[in-house]
C-alpha cells in the first residue's frame, strides 16, 4: 500500500515513527507530508532519516487564517492524493480528513485533545477510524478506544530506554535536580504581571536543589543564568533529563504527561483542563497547579517527600498491567486496512 503519513507537530513524529519503522519494513511505501510550523521540517529529517517529508499548506495563527488555511490545504491534498496514489492516510487529528473523505480514501484520525471540539469533531465526521484513549469518554460509531496515552507510542519501555550518561554533560546526578519547561504563550509568567518563574526559582533554590530549564522565551536566559542551568535547543535525549529529576514543572500539557509516564511527578502550570490530564490528576502523579502560591507549596511538597518513589512504582504497574503499547495500536488499525 502507499500510506501517507500527514505531520503537522512535532508531537505527530514522535507518535507516529516507530509504527512507520514497523510498516517499512513490510513493503509498504511511506509517503511523509507536512505543514511547516517551527522546526518540524528539521526534525521529521532527523528522526525518520530515510524520507523526505513533502510540504503542504501553511501554519497561520489566527482562527480565521487557521480555518481558511485549513481547507485550502484540503483542496491541495485532493490533488496530491490522486498523484501518489494514496491509499490509506494516517494523521493526529484533521489535517486532511476532507480530502480523504472526498477521494474515498480510508482515514485514521489518532485524538487525545477532545477539549479542542472544533477540530475534534471535524475529524469524526470526516474520518473512517477516530482513535482515542479509553479515558475520552466519548461513543460514535467511528470511535475506537485503547488504554493509556499517545505518549506512549515512543516512551513505552519497549522503545525508549533513559541514558543515565545524559546527566554528566550537565554535571547533574538523579533526583539532585528540578527539570522546568516555560512556554511563552502558556505560562503562568506570561499571563500575569509579577514575574513568577523567578519566584519559582528562588523558591527552589531553598530546597539546594539545582534547576535545569527550557526556556521558550531566550529574553529571559540572561535573567535566570546565574541561578539556572540553562538548556541548548533542541536537546539529544531530553527525556532521560525529565526522567532523572526530582519533579519536573511544566507549561506544556504534552510535556507534563511525558514527565508522568517515565516516573517523575510534574506540576503542570499550563492551566488547561483535559480528560488525559485528569487520569493523572487522579493517580497524583500530575499535579495541575493555577496560581503562584500553590505551585511553591507544591514545591515545597515535591521536594520534601518520597513522592518520586510512589509514582515511578504505580506507573511502571500501569504500563506493564493496564496500559497498551500506543505503537502496536496504530499497526493494528493500519493492518486492517491492508489488501
Amino acid at each position: 500500500m502507499n500510506i501517507m503519513f500527514d505531520i503537522n507537530h512535532p508531537v505527530d513524529v514522535n507518535l507516529f515513527k516507530n509504527a512507520i519503522n514497523v510498516i517499512d519494513q513490510n513493503d509498504h511505501k511511506i509517503i511523509l507530508t507536512y505543514r511547516p510550523r517551527g522546526k518540524l521540517k528539521k526534525i521529521i529529517e532527523y528522526e525518520l532519516k530515510k524520507y523526505s517529508p513533502i510540504r503542504i499548506g501553511k501554519h497561520y495563527r489566527s482562527f480565521f487564517k487557521k480555518i481558511f488555511g485549513q481547507l485550502y490545504r484540503d483542496f491541495k491534498m485532493i490533488t496530491f492524493q490522486k498523484q501518489h496514489n494514496i491509499d490509506l492516510s494516517v494523521c493526529f487529528g484533521p489535517t486532511n480528513a476532507i480530502a480523504s473523505c472526498l477521494n474515498k480514501i480510508p482515514y485514521l484520525a489518532f485524538e487525545d485533545d477532545f477539549e479542542y471540539k472544533i477540530p475534534f469533531y471535524h475529524a469524526n465526521i470526516f474520518s473512517t477510524r477516530h482513535i482515542m484513549p479509553a479515558y475520552i469518554k466519548v461513543n460514535k460509531k467511528n470511535i475506537y478506544h485503547y488504554s493509556g496515552f499517545k505518549e506512549l507510542a515512543y516512551l513505552h519501555p519497549r522503545y525508549y530506554k533513559p541514558n543515565i550518561k545524559k546527566l554528566i554533560e550537565y554535571d547533574l546526578k538523579p533526583d539532585e535536580y528540578v527539570f522546568i519547561r516555560e512556554v511563552s504563550n502558556v505560562s503562568l509568567n506570561y499571563k500575569k504581571t509579577n514575574n513568577h518563574i523567578f519566584q519559582i526559582v528562588d523558591r527552589i533554590k531553598t530546597k539546594n536543589i539545582k534547576i535545569l530549564i527550557s526556556l521558550e522565551d531566550d529574553s529571559l536566559r540572561a535573567k535566570l543564568s546565574s541561578d539556572c542551568i540553562i538548556l541548548k535547543e533542541p536537546v539529544d535525549d531530553i527525556y532521560s533529563l525529565m526522567k532523572y529529576s526530582r519533579f519536573t514543572i511544566s507549561a506544556g500539557d504534552t510535556m507534563a504527561r511525558e514527565s508522568c509516564l517515565l516516573g517523575t511527578p510534574c506540576i503542570y502550570t499550563g492551566g488547561r483542563d483535559m480528560a488525559m490530564n485528569d487520569a493523572l490528576i487522579n493517580m497524583r502523579c500530575l499535579f495541575k497547579d493555577d496560581d503562584i502560591g500553590t505551585i511553591l507549596k507544591r514545591i515545597d511538597y515535591l521536594s520534601d517527600g518520597n513522592i518520586k518513589q510512589r509514582v515511578e512504582k504505580e506507573i511502571n504497574q500501569q504500563i506493564e498491567n493496564e496500559w497498551q503499547d500506543t505503537t502496536e495500536i496504530i499497526l493494528k488499525h493500519i493492518s486492517d486496512f491492508e489488501n
